[in-house]
């Protein structure tokens, strides 16, 4: 146990980090849509590039230790994963690190999108076994020129982001998210709260590890204690009408992350930083999808302001 309590521990922080910046891509999306703005756009950068630099470093140290992802295959499955993990992420209000802000915040609706996911993952598994996993494998020793090069430049963008002295602090809290989120990866490479779920939803109780399944609710335990330190916490109780549209968001976000596989939670802090081209496809597909859903709305809302 004393082994693995800084896991926890360090999965405790990552949620406290989390409730302290937005890294949820939709709203990300939506200030690039709707108001031309890049800042949330550049926080997912900044994690993606902090998590690359402790996960880079840890595996050139030790890199028979500290595994990154694997190769997957790219193929139909994978885009339609990304495709669903848009979708879903616009109907459930966020996507799976939006949910653990928002939940962390005490919307206890976001309590029908974990349910959601449970039931997609399921559903993928039965209907699509073929297409459908949460395993993501992982890899030995990466090519040291290839991890020299991604810890370049994921250095460079953390440099960058240092030396703009007018957007310093706000890059700090992506920093440090995306710190915590590396070792976190480099101590259990493919962790996430979805495959807690996801072995929840299969009613493998007693062959579940019970290491991850404590490390979620330390995700959620930081998250909630971070709002509530900093005033954020506010408790909104279950709307029926909001708690439906979480539960099928959150079916389309777990039909997304068994066919990627993983949730855009593990793609933008494992994937992309262990330099995983599916990992590039699938988050960059979710992106567009968003950005194709929310192009209409705002594009109407633009005209009928004008009209009047």
């Amino acid at each position: 146990m004393a082994e693995r309590a800084p896991f926890l521990v360090l999965t405790f922080l990552l949620g406290a980090a989390l409730a302290r910046v937005s890294l949820c891509a939709l709203a990300a999306t939506q200030q690039l849509v709707e108001r031309r703005q890049w800042a949330g756009l550049h926080k997912l950068l900044l994690a993606a590039a902090g998590a690359g630099c402790v996960l880079l470093v840890l595996h050139l140290w030790e890199p028979s230790q500290v595994l990154l992802p694997g190769a997957m295959r790219i193929d139909r499955a994978l885009i339609l994963g990304g495709v669903l993990l848009g979708a879903g992420a616009l109907i459930n209000g966020g996507c799976y690190l939006g949910s653990v802000l928002y939940l962390g915040s005490g919307n206890l609706n976001f309590l029908f999108t974990l349910c959601g996911i449970g039931i997609g993952l399921r559903t993928a598994q039965l209907a699509w076994p073929a297409w459908a996993s949460m395993a993501v494998l992982s890899r030995g020793v990466m090519a040291q020129w290839q991890a020299w090069t991604g810890l370049l430049i994921c250095a460079l963008l953390v440099l960058l982001a240092l030396t703009r002295r007018d957007a310093r602090r706000a890059a700090l809290w992506p920093l440090l998210a995306g710190g915590l989120a590396g070792l976190v990866y480099a101590h259990h490479p493919g962790w996430s709260y979805g495959r807690v779920i996801d072995g929840l939803a299969h009613g493998a109780w007693r062959r579940m590890d019970w290491l991850a399944g404590l490390s979620a609710l330390c995700l959620f335990a930081g998250a909630i204690i971070s709002s509530w330190l900093s005033g954020r916490w506010k408790m909104q109780r279950p709307n029926p009408l909001r708690g439906a549209r979480c539960l099928g968001g959150g079916v389309l976000l777990g039909l997304g992350a068994a066919f990627v596989p993983g949730g855009n939670d593990s793609l933008l802090l494992w994937s992309i930083p262990g330099l995983a081209l599916y990992g590039v496809l699938a988050y960059g597909t979710m992106l567009l999808t968003l950005t194709a859903l929310l192009t209409p709305a705002t594009l109407w809302r633009q005209l009928r302001s004008v009209a009047r």
